[in-house]
């Protein structure tokens, strides 16, 4: 199986790359930043290049595309919905135009359910209720991309991420921030941790598991369909910090910085995730201590190599 890979350098994609090389898949990728997984075929560009995503499609011939690439936080709305929305439309007009016919599974967001749900599991019947541009951004790509199911019988899937941890996560997330915090005051810095809302309950779920996730939603799920992948319980920001300050030696302190804390954070989210199971047999399997164990461990590597 040939799959291409928008967003391959970012941290779904690079995991989901080694699954598919360990399941025996011919990987190609797209992405605008230098591939950060080896690779047989890399096409660098912007997914509104018309050209650029022609000639990787015409190159790569995909039996599958993995969707991912797009933009998580901005300040510009307007690059949001450029990148997420408007990159998405490009990317499946190309093909279509190039009269290929891949499955295309679209990585999309649980910040489309907003804060209505509550303390209730969010099954995909739930109404969308963004708060957010980048929310918004999210709601607007899925209706997109599901139009070229609906109007040209394009086999596409969506599968919305809940929180995602593990290693390899960009310190602009609460626990990875956290995580780089720690390490570096292990290695001799400052023994502070700087947060925001710690009271904030996330259902947070492994990449390694989204990643299978992604290829058995590609390989089982049923077009035109939206899946979550999620763990299906909650759990607060602060459990995850103090789970991560126990497995550290340093005594290390906590402030609060109002820049961290968001206007429109959501109080809870709590996901359901029945259907990707009833149709592809998923579940997760990491548990919550060992993602937050591999992300720290990893934190630690990254900053060893940067003092090195």
């Amino acid at each position: 199986m040939r799959a291409l890979i928008t967003g391959i350098s970012g941290f779904v994609g690079s995991h989901l790359a080694h699954r598919l090389y360990s399941a025996g898949w011919q990987v190609s990728g797209f992405d605008l930043h230098p591939a950060s997984v080896s690779i047989g075929d890399f096409h660098q560009g912007e997914l509104t290049d018309h050209a650029a995503v022609k000639r990787a499609l015409e190159a790569t011939k995909p039996d599958v595309i993995f969707h991912l690439a797009g933009i998580i936080k901005s300040t510009d709305a307007e690059f949001l919905y450029r990148a997420n929305l408007m990159g998405t439309v490009a990317l499946l007009d190309q093909v279509i135009e190039s009269g290929l016919r891949p499955t295309v599974v679209v990585a999309s967001s649980s910040a489309v359910y907003g804060h209505r749900s509550g303390a209730k599991p969010i099954s995909e019947r739930m109404p969308r209720h963004p708060v957010t541009h980048y929310a918004v951004s999210k709601v607007a790509q899925e209706a997109a991309a599901l139009r070229y199911y609906e109007s040209f019988h394009l086999p596409v899937k969506v599968v919305r991420m809940f929180n995602l941890l593990g290693p390899g996560q960009s310190a602009s997330l609460a626990c990875s921030a956290f995580a780089h915090q720690i390490a570096l005051a292990e290695a001799g810095g400052e023994n502070k941790i700087a947060t925001g809302n710690l009271d904030a309950r996330r259902d947070f779920v492994d990449v390694r598991d989204a990643a299978r996730a992604f290829i058995l939603t590609a390989e089982k799920g049923t077009s035109g369909q939206v899946y979550n992948v999620c763990s299906g319980r909650a759990v607060s920001i602060q459990k995850c910090l103090d789970i991560m300050l126990a497995m550290s030696s340093q005594r290390i302190e906590t402030w609060i910085d109002a820049a961290r804390v968001h206007k429109h954070d959501v109080p809870i989210q709590i996901g359901n995730f029945q259907k990707i199971k009833k149709i592809t047999g998923w579940t997760p399997k990491i548990t919550l201590k060992q993602s937050l164990a591999d992300l720290l461990n990893d934190w630690r590597q990254r900053v060893k190599s940067e003092l090195e």
